[in-house]
């Protein structure tokens, strides 16, 4: 017997059967599709951007200090040229203040920063260093910059470091007020640099990448006597980081592994005890001084060899960086770059990047030796490269320039790690619930209605929409947008060369202005 005829009837139950079953039984297909931005259309060279690093007195910190009460950034902007009475005129119309992650300093996002402005006429971006950069003992690398010669901070921080010719990095006793600067501290630091941009222009816009991300997003509920973070700017922008994700964990997090503990904890450091920086997993002042001259010696000398202290197998500075940064040989791809390849090089296996990374960790490799007909191991960006970063025929290159990384990583002012991160910010961020709720020292995360950008990456911390769900749905009804950048790791996002966040950001940006009624 047949239950369903041609003509209308028939149509007409085959309709009614199909309303009957359960939704996961139709075959309605699902749907994706990665964004697809064209590239940001660069007004002027990112490399033509002025720089300028300013300090701001800051409130004080308990037990800290005077000289060490400051609010720091890296001011972005463009020069007008000379002679051209329209574009004569320095005040900008917009300042994005933005913040860096976890072990970050300012020059971590200058590549991100440099394209915004080159974009962008009227727009500043303004990089936040947290006042623990202040500790930092940068003369070597000031005078290898003004002098051209990286030896000089090869010499002081790797070679000779721990002798009384070489770097001696603080002791925990030297800074025992570092375990006082929490959450409270850095958020009205960074309210200082909030109001320096508010006074110079009527529309500022705050971003955090990592955990600055939710840093930014506590200063958005932070109560400053009768008003509240959000009230002084005038949108959110996230990216790859959040309440949630990269802060906010609760009771979830405990600096150890099994019974070893690798940090302090928050109730010691409060009681006075403990380190109150890292000093573990690669990120004490040592490694990061030494991450550093990396790159200092990459940028400067790419294609030279290798002064040594860092692999057995004979390098050039520029793939010593490629080796420790690149996302097919790090331990950790997540918090990688793509940004080329060896030359010359035997391989093998990398299995912590296997057992760290998952899958994005299964094909990566360790450089092994040099390869039969080769005297030393190099680095290109694409196939057809020379080996010294410049670009070849290929059109198969990566998101990240390699040069242009080196480069932008170490700067006479400041670099891109935070030597001395303090514990406590990490430890105070970790400890709220998402909600707000009850906390006497912030309004719930119900109430804030700024409106918010949240971007995350494909191979970095935010994989997927959902990442972002727990922090969206307590501000549910706010003008709430995300996206998935797709490829790109926890680096890249601030680092590619064609980078999609910017003319996200941007048209996200000129949305707003459009919403406000701005000109």
């Amino acid at each position: 017997m047949t239950l369903i005829r041609r003509g209308r009837g028939g149509t007409l139950l085959a309709l009614l059967l199909l309303a009957a079953l359960p939704l996961g039984c139709l075959p309605i297909p699902t749907i994706q599709r990665d964004i697809v931005l064209d590239a940001a259309v660069l007004e002027i060279s990112p490399g033509s951007v002025r720089t300028e690093y300013v300090s701001l007195p800051s409130g004080p910190a308990p037990n800290t200090p005077e000289a060490y009460n400051r609010a720091l950034y890296t001011r972005y902007y463009r020069q007008p040229p000379v002679g051209n009475a329209s574009d004569t005129v320095l005040v900008p119309d917009t300042v994005l203040v933005m913040v860096p992650g976890l072990f970050s300093g300012a020059t971590i996002l200058d590549v991100l920063a440099r394209q915004l402005v080159a974009s962008q006429r009227g727009l500043e971006v303004w990089v936040l260093d947290r006042r623990a950069n202040l500790l930092e003992d940068r003369s070597a690398f000031v005078a290898s910059l003004e002098r051209r010669d990286p030896t000089i901070a090869y010499d002081y921080y790797v070679r000779n470091v721990g002798t009384p010719t070489g770097f001696q990095p603080l002791s925990a006793e030297e800074v025992p007020f570092l375990r006082d600067w929490g959450i409270g501290v850095h958020l009205r630091d960074l309210h200082e640099v909030i109001l320096a941009a508010r006074a110079l222009s009527d529309t500022v816009y705050l971003a955090g990448y990592s955990l600055g991300a939710s840093q930014v997003g506590l200063y958005a509920a932070y109560r400053f006597g009768d008003t509240v973070g959000q009230d002084y700017i005038d949108g959110l922008i996230l990216i790859d980081g959040g309440l949630g994700r990269s802060g906010a964990f609760g009771d979830a997090l405990r600096l150890s592994v099994g019974p070893v503990r690798i940090a302090a904890s928050r109730d010691m450091l409060m009681a006075g005890e403990g380190v109150p920086y890292a000093t573990a997993l690669g990120f004490d002042p040592v490694s990061q001084a030494q991450r550093m001259t990396v790159a200092l010696l990459a940028g400067l000398e790419p294609s030279t060899p290798s002064p040594g202290g860092f692999f057995d197998v004979p390098l050039t500075n520029l793939a010593v960086l490629g080796l420790t940064a690149d996302d097919d040989y790090s331990l950790a791809p997540v918090f990688s770059v793509a940004m080329g390849e060896t030359t010359g090089a035997e391989f093998a296996g990398n299995l912590p990047a296997a057992l760290l990374g998952g899958r994005e960790g299964l094909d990566n490799r360790t450089v092994s030796g040099v390869a039969r007909g080769f005297q030393i191991v190099g680095w290109q960006r694409s196939a057809g490269d020379d080996g010294a970063g410049n670009d070849g025929a290929s059109n198969d290159k990566e998101p990240v320039d390699p040069l242009v990384f080196a480069r932008s990583r170490v700067t006479l002012d400041t670099d891109a790690d935070e030597w001395y991160f303090p514990l406590r910010l990490a430890l105070d961020i970790a400890q709220f619930d998402i909600s707000l709720d009850n906390e006497p020292d912030f309004i719930p995360n119900r109430d804030v209605t700024v409106p918010t950008l949240a971007v995350g990456a494909a191979k970095g911390l935010v994989p997927d929409l959902a990442t972002f769900a727990a922090y969206s749905n307590v501000r549910a009804g706010s003008l709430f947008s995300s996206y998935i950048l797709p490829g790109f790791t926890h680096v890249d996002i601030v680092y590619a060369e064609q980078n999609p966040l910017v003319p996200l950001m941007l048209r996200w940006l000129e949305q707003l202005r459009t919403l406000r009624g701005s000109p």
